[in-house]
């Protein structure tokens, strides 16, 4: 394969990329799923274990021991659960569902396998892997949202250089100050990786320099492209600090367009209108290698493929379990439930019709939250990686010519929900929330994407029902802000949307960020705190600052 990142060295990564990890997937109060890279083919085993029966420690600091003794030598309360990768099908990335576990209980967990002919801890044994159950029943929780994990910029010499990693250090401790209290999960609500981040890393950009026609083949193939993909997970979440973060709490993910590329969904693609088709805004280079449109298009279809494919190998495949054509799903915390959309495979500005969800995910998602009982769970959450409101509608649907020196957002843009192409979608979400909200269910919109944080409340002056739309972007994005310029100064602090309900600014922050919100079901109550990059400088000059984990602002939710 000419053109694959699999044996690739000159990447110019300025970090190591992963190679063995662990994610804490989907919990409840008696399983959990994790997810591991092994690294390579081979037998392991993954050991867990409840972390009362090593109160000094002694079992996790004996897994520094190399080699490591005879398996058979580890107490009767260590559960062993062989791992089998057969080979590199799935870059070595498999998933281990652990059942029978006790309610509200914190496990530890380690990989054993061989390291060339050693026997070894492979994972577990220079930090504490772990997870907490959920209590049975409903129970206070807090949890943590983010978006938008780009921390790399391009020198004027074209060196890709690293930024804004530190925020991860201070989500980390906010996380483990309410574990002790109630934290339960993190949602990574889109742009995980940046398929088109920085030039130097772009497979983009990569796929137009090396796509041809030779011997009347189609080049790169799609085995090649889902080595272009694997390269940039690897690399993106390279970093020990994200690592430790998903190796310790239950991590629920899901894609926006950069896992795919840019504006994935939101280009016009229409041979019969060449003024308005885009396809070479994805393939600039097409003419000079001598591709037609067709062979464009297959390009895309395989980059598309691929795309899908190795998000779910990275990021789907430890959420909770989906049909096999679906990808949004449910987080189903009693008495705060969370519907997770995916707005992106479905998204198409080509259709005529629910262009963002698709119809099929749309029924599914209404159908779900009609018969949602406000007696049983009070709280719903629903995740929109593109908020519902956050845009002047003015600015969303200014004809392109307006926007000639912004080109590059005419994507973003159509992306919105406020734009016009999705009014009829838009407005029968709003008015399947509204109705919900009507019957007594708080209901609170969790958003990333636009690379600024926001809260809104949305009022159904009718009913008076009410419902938020809280935004958290971006956690590590290092771009120029252009679009958080625009979303700050078109937006009024309050005033009526098109569709008629009343909105009211209530934050907005503009900054590196991550949102944390608690909840009390039975008492009916939930708080958004929004947290940023802040630091103490230590008096001594040659010891380093520790990270501010106090919240930026904090809003009760009043419904």
């Amino acid at each position: 394969m000419y053109t694959s990142l699999v044996y690739k060295t000159d990447r110019p990564w300025p970090n190591d990329r992963l190679k063995r990890a662990a994610i804490v997937g989907h919990v409840d109060a008696n399983r959990a799923r994790l997810w591991l890279r092994t690294g390579n083919p081979g037998r392991f085993v993954l050991l867990a274990y409840a972390a009362d029966n090593d109160p000094d420690d002694s079992l996790f600091q004996s897994f520094r021991t190399v080699p490591y003794p005879d398996l058979g030598s580890l107490p009767d309360d260590v559960g062993r659960i062989p791992v089998d990768i057969e080979n590199y099908d799935h870059d070595a990335t498999t998933v281990v569902d652990i059942e029978r576990l006790e309610p509200d209980t914190e496990y530890r967990y380690a990989l054993w396998g061989l390291d060339g002919d050693i026997p070894r801890i492979l994972l577990g044994q220079d930090q504490i892997y772990r997870f907490r159950t959920w209590p049975e029943g409903v129970a206070p929780l807090s949890f943590a949202f983010y978006s938008c994990h780009m921390p790399y910029t391009c020198s004027l010499f074209g060196n890709t250089n690293i930024e804004g990693m530190e925020i991860w250090d201070a989500m980390n401790e906010v996380m483990e100050r309410h574990q002790v209290q109630d934290f339960r999960y993190l949602i990574a609500g889109g742009d995980q990786v940046y398929a088109d981040g920085v030039d130097t890393l772009n497979i983009w950009k990569y796929l137009n320099s090396v796509m041809r026609r030779e011997d009347n083949t189609l080049h790169p193939s799609r085995d090649e492209m889902l080595s272009y993909y694997r390269d940039i997970y690897r690399g993106y979440w390279g970093f020990p600090a994200l690592r430790k973060v998903y190796s310790r709490f239950p991590t629920y993910m899901i894609w926006d367009d950069h896992e795919l590329g840019d504006g994935w969904g939101s280009y016009r693609l229409n041979a019969q209108q060449p003024a308005e088709d885009e396809l070479d805004r994805i393939f600039p280079r097409r003419d000079e290698k001598g591709l037609n449109r067709d062979d464009a298009l297959e390009l895309m279809a395989r980059m598309r493929s691929a795309a899908e494919q190795v998000y779910r190998e990275y990021q789907h495949s430890h959420n909770p379990e989906t049909p096999p054509e679906e990808l949004d799903y449910v987080i189903p915390y009693p008495g705060a439930a969370t519907y997770v959309l995916d707005g992106r495979s479905q998204r198409d500005i080509n259709r005529k019709s629910y262009r963002i969800l698709g119809k099929a995910q749309f029924n599914r998602f209404a159908a779900w939250l009609e018969v949602v009982d406000p007696a049983q769970t009070p709280f719903v959450f629903v995740v929109s990686t593109v908020p519902v409101l956050h845009m002047s509608p003015v600015l969303v649907n200014a004809d392109d010519s307006v926007l000639t020196e912004w080109s590059s957002l005419q994507d973003d843009l159509r992306d919105a929900w406020e734009h016009k192409l999705h009014d009829m979608e838009r407005r029968a979400l709003l008015k399947a929330l509204f109705a919900a909200a009507a019957r007594g269910v708080r209901i609170a919109i969790l958003s990333g994407d636009v690379h600024v944080s926001a809260a809104f409340r949305m009022t159904d002056q009718a009913t008076g029902a009410t419902i938020f739309q809280l935004t958290s972007s971006a956690l590590t994005y290092n771009k120029p802000r252009l679009l958080g310029w625009l979303l700050g100064n078109t937006v009024p602090d309050e005033g009526d949307s098109d569709d008629g309900y009343h909105f009211e600014r209530l934050a907005l922050y503009t900054q590196a960020n991550f949102g944390l919100l608690r909840v009390d079901p039975q008492q009916g109550q939930a708080v958004y705190q929004l947290y940023g990059v802040q630091q103490v400088d230590h008096p001594d000059p040659g010891t380093p600052g520790r990270p501010v984990t106090h919240a930026i602002a904090k809003i009760e939710l009043q419904f």
